[in-house]
């Protein structure tokens, strides 16, 4: 927590002590669900919510694949934000998986700092309770990606991802996980495969139409289910284009 001070050069006559405004600069200014609750960003990630709880309703506790088609698609930013959200809804309790080996955001996102994570849970050099931490948010856990691993996809293609998947959904209403880009690497559609769904993350002015129907088809074809698209960058668009990514990925 970082504390800004404020002092007014004159008091009240009451003599009320000067404003102190405290920030918490630890969190990244991009989580807007943290920083800026009731701004039209954050209302755009609970209608988000609203769907994705839809479709897991009567499905009990759901793991879902966040990735994108390309590196710079706010991905993180993106998994971040929909994890805070869900944790905001009653009854819920979120795992937020930093499972992008390549270049792990989540925890200095949310002002975590390094350790253990989920390359050693994998490699049985750390238990769940070694790497499963509180957040500053309620009923919101993350586990940091930990060490880079020298073989990313294939651990994340172990057994050992799916009996994790399987203990965590016992405490969790949501398992997240944030992914490295589909297209460069294969890690997001081996994890996707052992996943309830995947969100395409797309960045509207900068993901290219071409690069985004790849993305999901590298997905589907390793058998990963593409629930929908998450798009980011959209205020400048035209809504005709979004909609037409919406539909897409619907379909």
């Amino acid at each position: 927590m970082a504390v800004d001070e404020q002092e007014s050069n004159e008091r009240d006559e009451e003599g009320a002590p000067p404003l102190v405004v405290i920030t918490d600069t630890a969190v990244d200014p991009h989580i807007v669900m943290h920083h800026e609750p009731r701004s039209l960003q954050a209302e755009q990630y609970r209608a988000f919510r609203t769907n994705l709880l839809a479709m897991g309703r009567n499905k009990g506790s759901r793991s879902v694949v966040l990735t994108s088609g390309i590196k710079g698609d706010g991905k993180s930013i993106s998994a971040v934000n929909i994890a805070i959200c869900l944790a905001e809804a009653p009854g819920t309790r979120v795992c937020l998986i930093d499972a992008d080996f390549r270049s792990p955001r989540v925890a200095e996102l949310l002002g975590i700092g390094g350790g253990k994570g989920l390359s050693e849970l994998l490699l049985d050099e750390a238990t769940l309770a070694d790497v499963l931490l509180e957040t500053r948010v309620q009923n919101l856990f993350v586990i940091r990606s930990g060490r880079p691993p020298r073989n990313p996809s294939e651990l994340l293609a172990s057994e050992r991802v799916k009996n994790l998947l399987d203990t965590l959904k016992q405490q969790f209403t949501h398992i997240l996980c944030d992914t490295p880009p589909v297209n460069p690497f294969t890690d997001a559609a081996v994890l996707g495969a052992r996943t309830d769904g995947v969100v395409l993350v797309v960045r509207m002015n900068s993901t290219g139409r071409e690069q985004a129907e790849r993305a999901r088809h590298v997905l589907e074809r390793a058998g990963a289910h593409v629930i929908g698209a998450f798009l980011t960058d959209t205020a400048s668009q035209d809504p005709d284009a979004a909609a037409e990514y919406e539909e897409d990925a619907d379909e």
